[in-house]
């Protein structure tokens, strides 16, 4: 399937108010500043938004919101993962329903079920009756440090070739994994899901990056994808390599607590989170 996006998407954080709500006129000053700042495409209540704390009312707010603010400027991509088919075959007919009049592209995430964790047969099953039920071009998420369960390179292989997967973000950590993915998928675009890897990544074959560094700044993120994509390698190797240490104190606790920080360093956000995860200044 044609991919939703190629480039850089920012995987969006949800703030929240100083009484825990969502705190929606932020939220819109974060997507528009996003769109000004030429963003390839949006993810929005992915892990970074923090979906699992959300309740539904809430992510279909979230939802209306997004698309509302962007216009169908860029792809939008909804994350409606969780484990649980049911409630995620309805949060993306929500998708479906809400987008109906949007001119860009939409498109959702979904994550491999966690804590029930399925074997290779059942999550095959398990993407494949979410996708035929909401119809929407769909990212397979391979997270399995949140998950407990690694999609392997041959079962991604099958869920490839499902009718609607659009593409796949990898995080394993693993690089030999991630190269082994985009072999066995040529067809489908394969993201990475990691900014400390983004270039080997590249260098393997992803078509772009799902990033956390892009929600302070898109234009870095973006230089490093078009150097490389314009035959200029190692100049795409010194801005990473000047990267590195900014990506990898993202992650020095879990993520979004320090890009959450961040932002809220920038006047752009309060320095708020959800139970189990904390502030940290």
């Amino acid at each position: 399937m044609e991919p939703i996006f190629t480039g850089v998407a920012t995987a969006l954080v949800t703030p929240f108010n100083t009484k825990q709500q969502v705190d929606f006129p932020a939220l819109r000053r974060l997507i528009k500043r996003q769109v000004k700042m030429h963003v390839d495409a949006l993810v929005v209540l992915g892990t970074t938004g923090e979906i699992s704390t959300l309740t539904t009312k809430e992510r279909h707010a979230i939802i209306d919101c997004a698309l509302q603010t962007t216009q169908g400027q860029i792809p939008l991509i909804f994350g409606i993962g969780g484990n649980d088919p049911a409630s995620i075959i309805a949060l993306g007919q929500y998708v479906v329903k809400a987008s109906r009049n949007y001119v860009g592209k939409i498109g959702i995430m979904v994550t491999a079920p966690y804590y029930n964790k399925g074997t290779p047969d059942g999550i095959y099953a398990y993407y494949q009756t979410i996708t035929n039920a909401v119809k929407l071009p769909t990212i397979v998420y391979n997270i399995p440090s949140r998950t407990g369960v690694n999609i392997t390179p041959e079962n991604m292989a099958r869920i490839a070739h499902l009718p609607y997967v659009a593409g796949v973000k990898e995080a394993s950590g693993n690089l030999a994994q991630i190269g082994e993915v985009v072999r066995l998928c040529p067809h489908t675009a394969v993201y990475s899901g990691d900014d400390t890897l983004a270039l080997p990544c590249y260098a393997v074959g992803c078509r772009g990056i799902i990033s956390v560094a892009s929600n302070i700044d898109v234009v870095p993120v973006q230089q490093i994808w078009q150097l490389y994509c314009a035959g200029k390698p190692f100049i795409a190797l010194q801005a990473f390599q000047k990267a590195i240490p900014f990506y990898q104190s993202l992650f020095r606790v879990v993520n979004p607590i320090p890009i959450k920080a961040e932002l809220a360093q920038l006047g752009l956000i309060k320095n708020v989170l959800r139970l189990p995860l904390l502030p940290i200044q």
